[in-house]
């Protein structure tokens, strides 16, 4: 990288692309490792959204948003943590397994795998050094997605990247979550990525 790109300042983003990179922030970190209390602390001060009754996916996630803020200031930090553990790295096959490839092959490690880290590789992002995650999990793909936004990739890179990369498989992800046994916050967590996801859709097909 020169030292001008190092120098650069980071482009200024709209509110709203300021909201969606701070959205795929939160659930790449919720996903990504058990939640801290300050990550819990700070989702049970955050401001609601304002949602406009004309568009439903918008207040469907206005709704999601509310239940899961609520949700992190009535769960005890631990208890959270249990969950966290309980469904992502139980004992034999985890509850859910959050990774492009399974869902869409029914396999781990497979073509979509291959497929996210050419895409990445072409838009210059990888991997942080010790993550032991591969690049097909969920909380890698909203990480990818919150970069493409903050560093002002345009709509026509950050739609193909949801459509072949997320789109097709969260659905199911998301249902698998919120009916997990052992999921209390996990379930208000699915329920608002389920309605993240169909925002997005809609925004990014209205913006190609």
């Amino acid at each position: 990288m020169s030292a001008a790109a190092l120098l650069a300042e980071p482009p200024e983003l709209s509110p709203e692309d300021a909201d969606r990179a701070g959205f795929y922030g939160v659930l790449a970190n919720l996903m990504a490792a058990p939640p801290s209390d300050a990550l819990l602390a700070a989702l049970a001060g955050a401001d609601r959204l304002q949602a406009d009754p004309a568009v439903p996916e918008g207040e469907a996630l206005a709704t999601a948003w509310a239940q899961l803020c609520d949700a992190a200031g009535q769960c005890e930090g631990e208890r959270v943590r249990s969950e966290w553990n309980a469904l992502f790295c139980g004992t034999g096959r985890p509850l859910v397994l959050p990774y492009a490839s399974f869902y869409e092959t029914g396999f781990l490690m497979e073509k979509p795998l291959a497929r996210v880290r050419d895409d990445l590789a072409a838009l210059g992002l990888a991997r942080e050094a010790g993550c032991g995650e591969p690049e097909d999990h969920l909380a890698a793909l909203c990480d990818a997605m919150r970069a493409l936004i903050s560093e002002g990739r345009g709509i026509d890179v950050q739609n193909p990247f949801f459509k072949r990369h997320l789109q097709p498989w969260i659905g199911p992800c998301c249902t698998d979550l919120m009916a997990a046994t052992d999921a209390q916050f996990y379930r208000a967590v699915g329920a608002f990525t389920a309605a993240f996801f169909a925002v997005e859709a809609r925004a990014l097909s209205f913006e190609t």
